[in-house]
């Protein structure tokens, strides 16, 4: 009973702490918004919220991690699975523009400041801390990839993985891109994804096509020796 209530009331301090940073954050900035601040309005010591984030670096991760969390399981649950992978990729990257839209000012800083977890495989899993939530976006692209392979509607010889990566360095790219405009209008972004996924998914195809009648064997190609 102790090690339970020690663990909701670290939980509950944790929810303080991430709902004081968002809410510092929006209001004054990420480059005004200070640890300290961000401690008074949790309500905790300084040095208690240094044991849930080395710095304001993390506690900006901390917010973006769980949210993101939530709306990648969200629309991956409600992907239409008789629609093309196209159409699929956009419903679940969509809601991910919309949702940097509401505040493209701090989700500049966001993508900046963990742009590097994004190719790093840190998080250890015993720990119970949740990965980067981009991490977790890839998964979920390899898997959605892989049932269409088996479903005959994705380009069966390629590593899903390898498509799931295409995939995810096209978003984060065109995500990076459309975020640096003064004023990022969420159609134009979404268009643009559109666009630079049907070309990379067509170029994909193609190599498929041309591979089937190419006698020289792919080294990427699953299977090949």
């Amino acid at each position: 009973m102790t090690s339970g209530l020690r663990e909701r009331q670290k939980a509950e301090r944790r929810r303080r702490i991430e709902a004081a940073a968002r809410e510092v954050f929006r209001e004054k900035g990420y480059e005004a918004a200070t640890t300290r601040e961000i401690a008074e309005r949790a309500e905790v010591s300084i040095g208690t919220l240094f044991a849930y984030a080395a710095d304001k670096r993390e506690l900006l991760v901390m917010v973006y991690r769980d949210e993101l969390h939530e709306l990648t399981e969200a629309t991956f649950e409600t992907v239409p699975f008789d629609a093309s992978l196209l159409e699929q990729l956009m419903h679940v990257l969509t809601p991910r523009y919309a949702y940097w839209n509401a505040d493209p000012s701090l989700a500049r800083h966001a993508v900046r400041e963990t742009f590097a977890s994004i190719y790093s495989r840190t998080t250890d899993p015993s720990s119970g801390e949740r990965m980067p939530p981009e991490h977790l976006l890839q998964l979920r692209l390899v898997q959605l990839i892989a049932t269409g392979q088996r479903d005959g509607r994705v380009v069966p010889t390629e590593d899903p993985e390898l498509i799931a990566r295409l995939v995810l360095d096209i978003y984060l790219s065109e995500n990076r891109s459309w975020l640096a405009d003064v004023e990022p209008l969420l159609a134009i972004g979404v268009a643009r994804l559109h666009d630079a996924l049907e070309l990379g998914l067509r170029a994909l195809a193609v190599h498929y096509e041309n591979s089937r009648s190419n006698t020289i064997p792919n080294p990427r190609r699953r299977g090949s020796s």
